[in-house]
């Protein structure tokens, strides 16, 4: 990449943040005074919660779906799309406002993990996508796939939430969680983990800064895919042996 061509991405991607990241920070804030309003009976006593959970589930449907329409209609499969810094430049809007929404609760929400891999897609996965690691941007919009089986994790929340946790629609969505995942979260990741090796160690897009930068972010996305996997079996397997004691 010349000197031109540096600057000119590093110009327009630094003002897509500016203008796209405080745009979708407000969008989510509103957004929460409107489903705060409407918080169902049984969840009172928890509306800070059940309010994170059904933004969580909204974000993740209107962003995995837009992720999945823009790898669909890309030229090729493995393009640095400009559409897809802007996706990222919107989800992070979401990551800030999440984290300062869960910060502020009176409720026991947050965890670390959580707050780890919102810093990490705020701060690291905004700066590995500007000059020289330009490619990194076809990273993030594969990472975001995952946002489809987050649709269906939210939304096992909600009926979890609901008093419903014992009804065939809990446990369909939970199905449907680990379908979506073994083809939307972890090979699309693992697609992302080879492919940043390759991308340094053998073809040389992928300068050795960016790469560093990058793949600690990538690992701990990785594992928090599988911990999330982990719990959810290991909760499902004590459900299950209750069941059967009782």
């Amino acid at each position: 990449m010349d000197a031109a061509s540096f600057n000119e991405e590093f110009i327009w991607k630094g003002k897509a943040v500016v203008v796209i990241f405080p745009t979708s920070f407000l969008f989510f804030t509103a957004l929460n005074r409107l489903v705060s309003h409407y918080t169902p009976e049984k969840c009172a006593g928890y509306p800070d919660r059940w309010t994170a959970y059904v933004i969580s589930w909204l974000h993740a449907i209107l962003f995995g779906t837009l992720a999945l329409i823009l790898v669909l209609t890309g030229r090729e499969w493995f393009e640095s799309s400009p559409w897809a810094f802007y996706l990222h430049c919107m989800s992070v809007g979401y990551f800030a406002y999440d984290s300062v929404a869960l910060a502020i609760s009176k409720e026991q929400i947050g965890s670390f993990d959580v707050y780890a891999h919102h810093v990490l897609c705020i701060f690291f996965g905004t700066a590995v996508q500007f000059p020289p690691c330009d490619r990194a941007t076809f990273y993030a919009l594969w990472n975001y796939l995952c946002e489809i089986s987050n649709v269906f994790l939210h939304g096992r929340k909600l009926i979890a939430m609901l008093g419903r946790r014992e009804s065939t629609l809990y446990k369909r969505l939970n199905m449907l969680y680990f379908v979506t995942s073994f083809i939307f979260r972890f090979p699309p990741q693992l697609l992302v983990f080879v492919m940043m090796n390759v991308d340094t160690w053998y073809t040389g897009q992928l300068p050795m800064i960016c790469y560093v930068s990058a793949i600690p972010q990538q690992t701990i996305v990785l594992l928090i895919g599988v911990n999330i996997a982990y719990e959810i079996l290991k909760r499902t397997r004590r459900d299950l042996k209750k069941v059967t004691s009782d």
